[in-house]
């Protein structure tokens, strides 16, 4: 993904492009309380922990610039901040700690970190897939996950709740050993209805196969969504 020269503490210092700006163009306004609609884009950036532009503006139905826009009045209200993690990718926006603290959701701030790129861009797009193909399924996303299990142990990316059935979602960027990718399907198709693994070609192969030879009728297996 990137050099590991690119650390945190940089993330938010640097900024390229329109919404870099000068001096003036990143003041703050006085701090206030959140409205209805910003309080739901903060509830669900801090679901996600950070989201792309491009992505952004999908999940506000809405062209990029115009997410930009929206972007940087997060960050002039002090709900939100944002910058670029590599050169040639798109902005990426977080909430600052008092953005997080007023998201109503009681997670912790987390500030984004260069190597959890590719993994937070793949589950915001599952979650944009999901949305568009089942509006009505509800989204528990991973953070709410583990405050509800525990740091310990095998826990999906996300549960889909949908009528009376809960979902495990994974995703899985790179593959694994095969016992330990037995070890995890097989913990979570013991807790929820359904186990969705969204995953990259090498590892999509291995939960074909070891599903064909354990015969888990529990488990879906589908590639990770390309933006439309």
């Amino acid at each position: 993904m990137g050099a590991e020269a690119t650390t945190t503490a940089s993330i938010g210092h640097k900024r390229e492009g329109k919404l870099g700006g000068g001096p003036g163009a990143r003041h703050r306004a006085v701090l206030r309380m959140p409205e209805p609609w910003e309080f739901e884009l903060l509830r669900l950036i801090a679901e996600q922990q950070a989201i792309p532009f491009d992505q952004f503006a999908r999940f506000l139905g809405c062209e990029e610039a115009q997410a930009a826009r929206v972007a940087k009045h997060l960050f002039k209200s002090g709900f939100a901040d944002y910058g670029r993690f590599l050169h040639g990718e798109p902005h990426w926006l977080w909430l600052t700690g008092r953005g997080t603290r007023l998201s109503g959701t009681g997670f912790a701030f987390i500030r984004p970190k260069v190597g959890a790129m590719a993994r937070m861009r793949a589950v915001n797009e599952v979650r944009l897939h999901i949305a568009a193909r089942a509006p009505e399924a509800r989204w528990i996303c991973g953070r709410s996950v583990i405050r509800e299990q525990g740091k310990h142990g095998y826990r999906p990316n996300a549960v889909v709740e949908i009528g009376r059935e809960r979902h495990a979602i994974l995703v899985h960027l790179s593959a694994q050993l095969p016992d330990l990718v037995r070890e995890v399907v097989e913990t979570h198709m013991a807790r929820y209805d359904a186990v969705v693994a969204f995953a990259n070609p090498r590892p999509r192969k291995l939960l074909e196969r070891l599903a064909a030879d354990h015969h888990w009728p529990k488990l879906v297996v589908r590639e990770i969504p390309n933006p439309p």
